[in-house]
């Protein structure tokens, strides 16, 4: 059976049925129209097409709007099933991306149901980019877990693409990532170390598998797999992969793939795996490591595992949650052959409780605690490798972990407040070591009346991996005043988030990305019960921008200008939809984005007079592998701290952005000072840095250095002053440099020059 659907204008408005709710085991595949059965699921909308058969479930966006303004036409939900039950939504995106970033612009967007089963479900989506003309077909077999994509780049245009990457992108919601073998931990680069040609998401009992035997390129943690290549005139390119759909989180399965993939010669492997004690340990994982770096690992039950390798050398551990991991043993494994494994030398958990304070009063501090030297687990649900003390238990945090000698670098406002203190730490099985660890803070700003907050904080939705409660303690952690949580379109945890700072007595600072293809942009603090209607993808800047006053907004952040999907880069790409519309409040200076071009503009518009006062945010996604507040924004607020109060006091420039030192001015930043022309006056600054100062520079007019002083032996605390003479209306900053090369940069004091010529006499006197 084929049917046509086509999405121009993407207001098709008919109703569709949907036969999936049932959630009974299929023979074989269904392929229908209708919302998701997946739990928090996005693919609402009546025209979505949804493939599933007895391993999984996928939905292809026709009228829902995917993320970050996606076009339509890819995976926006995805799930394993569970004894007839379809799981939770796992998935952000799968999709087709032909430049590195979005398939916008498009202008039509066209579905076809080739085939709905029972032996097999085709769907095409055909769509543009620019004058590409994109086709993707989607199969799903009857009792795979595997879905076949093929896409075909046709360049009916007259341009020539030289160098892009295009390929398979596969964004999880939540969960942990591993990259192609040899090269995981790598965030991007050529795959010419890769060894094997699929990365993965997973958790304990879910897992996703981009096969892409075309990479010559990975980004985002090798969320994308892409070729790069040229597309030039009427030619035209094929990519091919698999999309494969785990029950739990052993990536031998696609190990297993591959080895069917590839028809490669492959051996069998199986075994028990016990304690130290001779206990059996229930759900072992046996981790294979391939050239000395990590391939995969198989999940066990009952103390037994097996699992298939392709005919090699091979070395073999077995660990488990919180365990100690075996001594490796090293193997070979033949085609078809099949040999037993035993291990017998796992140990058993112990624990160490933490009791985090001040080292001069004694009061308790939220920390961040990160094992420096000790056992890491390979795995991410088998161990974290950075913990968080509690958010209501102020300093306290006990920890089930691998036995071992262990250091640990204990953190409060590292590199703001203070330095981090390391802990020495021995694990036995079955006890419980107990560690006291003091801080000691280099300076108060507070007292000050100087308050701090990372402007731009993710949780888990879509691309995040951090609940709520998480990002608030590694916020905390951070040694920051309020908090600020946001995501990507949406407002879906900011009523917790909400709870959980108000419980703790924390101001909180709601807030959404609003996230276009050419531009991100997040309004703060907004109402969390404010009607959010637009779609980013389509919607122009002007429409952004009026999400200010209609989300209760008190001010507008363009967040990281000069990324790729960054609003100053594709304004002067021509590709920001609505152009130039300067009616935003504040620019971000982002942990990773390109924001030395942020700042020199924020020089060029103060120059030109305009009041855009500088904001920063880490972005952070993932608490565990990123730090809050690397880069914060601190405000004077006299009086109440609040999230009114704070955003304010950032949105009229009396604000400093850091990397780590700290600028208290004898003039507030944002203010207006006039003096006469030719007058002489004095800018001074006290300055801190955990990290000790190395220099301070003052910044005038066009963002020159007008004057500059560097300090001996790294002081952390010093003062700088700076005598001017007036001659015209200007603008002075500072950026300050620890001795770790760590920057603040200031947001204007505004000088008005007054003439000393005499006023002109009126007429007939």
């Amino acid at each position: 059976m084929q049917t046509a659907f086509k999405s121009t204008a993407r207001t098709l408005g008919v109703t569709l049925g949907l036969s999936l709710a049932g959630c009974q085991t299929l023979a074989g595949v269904s392929v229908e129209r209708g919302p998701t059965p997946l739990r928090s699921g996005d693919a609402t909308a009546s025209t979505d097409i949804q493939l599933r058969n007895d391993h999984l479930v996928a939905s292809i966006a026709v009228d829902s709007a995917p993320p970050w303004g996606v076009a339509p036409g890819g995976i926006i939900d995805a799930a394993p099933v569970h004894n007839g039950e379809p799981a939770r939504d796992k998935v952000s995106l799968i999709d087709f991306i032909p430049n590195n970033w979005s398939s916008w612009p498009t202008t039509y967007q066209e579905f076809t149901i080739v085939e709905d089963g029972p032996e097999r479900g085709v769907v095409e989506v055909r769509r543009d980019w620019e004058g590409v003309q994109l086709t993707t077909t989607y199969t799903l077999a009857a009792g795979s877990d595997r879905i076949h994509v093929v896409t075909e780049m046709a360049n009916d245009s007259d341009k020539a693409y030289d160098d892009i990457l295009s390929g398979y992108v596969m964004w999880p919601d939540g969960g942990h990532l591993f990259g192609p073998a040899g090269m995981h931990g790598t965030e991007e680069g050529p795959t010419d170390q890769a060894f094997a040609d699929w990365s993965a998401a997973y958790d304990e009992d879910w897992g996703f598998v981009l096969h892409a035997p075309y990479m010559s390129h990975i980004d985002y943690d090798a969320r994308d797999l892409y070729l790069q290549h040229d597309l030039a005139p009427g030619a035209s390119r094929t990519f091919e992969g698999w999309v494969q759909v785990l029950p739990d989180g052993s990536i031998a399965r696609a190990v297993a793939a591959e080895v069917e993939r590839k028809a490669l010669p492959a051996g069998q492997v199986s075994g028990q795996v016990e304690t130290a004690s001779g206990d059996p340990v229930t759900t072992p994982v046996i981790v294979v490591e391939r050239d000395g770096q990590p391939y995969a690992w198989a999940l066990g039950d009952q103390g037994r595992y097996q699992l298939q390798l392709p005919a090699g050398d091979y070395q073999l551990y077995a660990t488990a949650r919180s365990h100690a991991d075996s001594t490796p043993v090293a193997i070979t494994v033949t085609a078809d052959g099949r040999q037993q494994v035993d291990f017998n030398d796992v140990q058993a958990p112990g624990k160490v409780r933490f009791q985090v304070q001040d080292s001069t009063s004694g009061e308790p501090r939220d920390a961040r605690l990160t094992i420096r030297e000790g056992q890491m687990p390979l795995v991410g649900f088998l161990g974290k490798t950075t913990y968080f003390t509690e958010l209501n238990e102020v300093g306290q945090r006990e920890v089930a972990i691998a036995p071992g000698d262990y250091v640990f670098e204990v953190a409060h406002g590292e590199n703001f407040l203070s330095q981090a203190t390391r802990a020495q730490v021995q694990v036995s099985s079955g006890e419980t070591a107990n560690e006291v660890v003091d801080i000691h803070q280099n300076t108060a700003p507070n007292r000050r009346d100087w308050y701090s907050a990372d402007m731009h904080h993710h949780s888990d939705v879509l691309d995040g991996f951090t609940p709520p409660e998480y990002a608030i303690r590694s916020e905390l952690s951070a040694g920051l005043d309020l908090v600020l949580l946001l995501d990507h379109d949406t407002t879906r945890n900011l009523a917790e988030a909400a709870r959980l700072t108000a419980a703790r007595g924390v101001p909180f600072i709601p807030s959404i990305e609003i996230s276009a293809s050419w531009g991100h942009f997040n309004p703060y603090p907004i109402d969390p019960n404010a009607d959010y209607q637009i779609n980013s993808g389509e919607a122009p800047i002007q429409d952004i921008i009026a999400q200010r006053d209609a989300l209760g907004a008190d001010a507008i952040q363009v967040n990281h200008p000069y990324i790729k999907y960054g609003y100053y880069t594709n304004l002067e790409n021509g590709t920001a939809t609505g152009g130039y519309f300067p009616r935003f409040d504040l620019m971000e200076i982002n942990a990773e984005g390109e924001y030395e071009k942020t700042l020199r503009k924020a020089w060029d518009h103060w120059s030109h007079g305009e009041r855009v006062y500088l904001s920063a945010g880490s972005d952070v996604h993932d608490v565990w592998q990123h730090r809050s507040g690397s880069v914060r924004a601190y405000a004077q607020v006299a009086g109440e701290v609040s999230a009114e109060s704070f955003v304010a006091s950032l949105r009229d420039g009396h604000a400093f952005v850091t990397f780590g030192p700290l600028v208290y001015p004898d003039h507030l930043f944002g203010e207006d000072l006039t003096y006469p022309e030719g007058e002489q006056t004095t800018l001074g600054f006290d300055l801190a840095a955990a990290n000790g100062l190395a220099a301070i520079q003052l910044i005038g007019d066009g963002g020159q250095v007008v004057a500059e002083r560097e300090f001996d032996d790294a002081p952390t605390q010093a003062r700088a002053e700076f005598d001017i003479t007036v001659e015209s209306d200007t603008f002075y900053a500072v950026v300050v440099e620890d001795s770790e090369g760590k920057q603040a940069f200031s947001n204007p004091i505004w000088i008005d020059a007054m003439s000393h010529r005499p006023a002109p006499e009126a007429d007939g006197e």
